[in-house]
């Protein structure tokens, strides 16, 4: 049975038994002005003379009310003459007689009367005497000199608490629905700064892998430009010990890329050595002929800057020309030939790696001063640059 349920059986047994409880409780405050039940009983008729005159609501209101019993007594002793005729029994006798024998009838209706609580004749005593488990289950439930109980008190109280228990329901629910919106702002709140601490985690771990990373490409470059250097040191030892050995020629000068040499007469660059290259280039270059205008030997000697200068003959295919001035009157050019894929040329002639590219020139310029010396040696002249 559910909640409802109870609820609205407690209300149908409080309209049931508050108002025995009401005729109990009356009763027993005025059991002491109440006379023996048993003379209660004896006067029951005389209380329903009264109603006699609902005689006036017709015969059966009559019959269905104790006004029939009241009189019973009075009939029979008036008709008891006439009916009992044959006997020998003076009239006041037979009067007598029939009147006793009416009223103790009437009796039989009236004592059960005694212990209905819907009736007028309603006696606590007779009800005690007679009903005695029910009224000690009354007596002690209700009849108590503490005060007044009711089931429509405890209904109302029932309500009450129910409908305290509905405000009280409705503002735990209110409360947890708040608290659970907070709770979820929270959580919201939470979930966002770990997702923002994760995106910048995340974030600080690519940049300290690409630190990494560049780090370790700075290193393995570093390193690749010292095994660069390794080669030109390998390279300079060899040309210095056949310098000492057996004097420098000019095909000797090929370090780094193969290179083809010039040596300025007049207008004309007349090749002096190739070497290491595909023997393609020009013996003579006529420095104001158009047709050699973009190579770059033509434009290094034409700019005073001491500059060298990068040409593509084709493509993949690299040319860095680099003037030098042998003494007053002679002018060198010295040209690097290598392809784009070269990156030890790269890295030394074109890149500032550990060693600039310039000391890589004045290099092969201080080499090519041995090598001029080495072939004049009767006609040297001191050289500053």
């Amino acid at each position: 049975m559910d909640e409802k349920n109870y609820h609205s059986r407690l209300l149908h047994i409080s309209n049931n038994l508050d108002k025995v409880i009401e005729k109990l409780k009356a009763s027993y405050i005025d059991q002491r002005l109440t006379m023996p039940w048993a003379l209660w009983l004896a006067a029951a008729p005389l209380r329903d003379i009264a109603k006699v005159k609902e005689l006036q609501q017709g015969l059966k209101s009559f019959i269905t009310t104790g006004a029939l019993m009241a009189i019973l007594p009075l009939a029979t002793a008036a008709l008891g003459p006439w009916v009992l005729g044959f006997t020998e029994l003076p009239w006041w006798a037979t009067l007598f007689v029939t009147g006793v024998l009416g009223y103790f009838i009437s009796m039989i209706y009236y004592f059960p009367q005694l212990t209905k609580f819907d009736s007028v004749h309603f006696h606590l005593g007779a009800y005690k005497t007679w009903r005695k488990q029910e009224y000690e289950i009354f007596r002690g439930a209700f009849l108590d000199s503490e005060g007044e109980f009711y089931f429509r008190g405890l209904y109302d109280y029932t309500t009450n608490s129910k409908t305290q228990y509905t405000m009280i329901q409705s503002l735990i629910q209110d409360f947890l629905s708040q608290e659970r919106t907070e709770y979820k702002s929270k959580i919201y709140s939470l979930e966002q700064n770990i997702k923002q601490t994760l995106e910048n985690t995340e974030q600080i771990t690519a940049e300290y892998e690409k630190f990494t990373q560049d780090l370790i490409s700075e290193r393995d470059a570093l390193l690749q430009e010292f095994e660069y250097v390794i080669y030109l040191l390998k390279d300079l030892n060899t040309l210095l010990f056949r310098f000492h050995n057996k004097g420098m020629e000019l095909r000797d000068l090929n370090i780094l890329t193969g290179f083809t040499l010039y040596e300025l007469r007049g207008d004309t660059l007349y090749q002096l050595e190739d070497v290491g290259t595909s023997g393609l280039s020009a013996a003579k270059i006529p420095i104001k002929d158009k047709q050699f205008s973009h190579y770059g030997a033509v434009k290094v000697i034409k700019d005073d800057q001491g500059r060298p200068y990068f040409n593509h003959p084709y493509e993949g295919h690299v040319v860095v020309s680099y003037k030098i001035r042998i003494d007053n009157k002679a002018t060198w050019v010295y040209n690097f030939h290598f392809d784009d894929s070269n990156t030890r040329a790269w890295k030394l002639l074109v890149e500032n790696g550990i060693i600039e590219s310039k000391e890589i020139y004045r290099l092969v310029h201080a080499l090519c001063l041995l090598a001029q010396n080495d072939r004049f040696k009767d006609n040297k002249e001191a050289v500053n640059q």
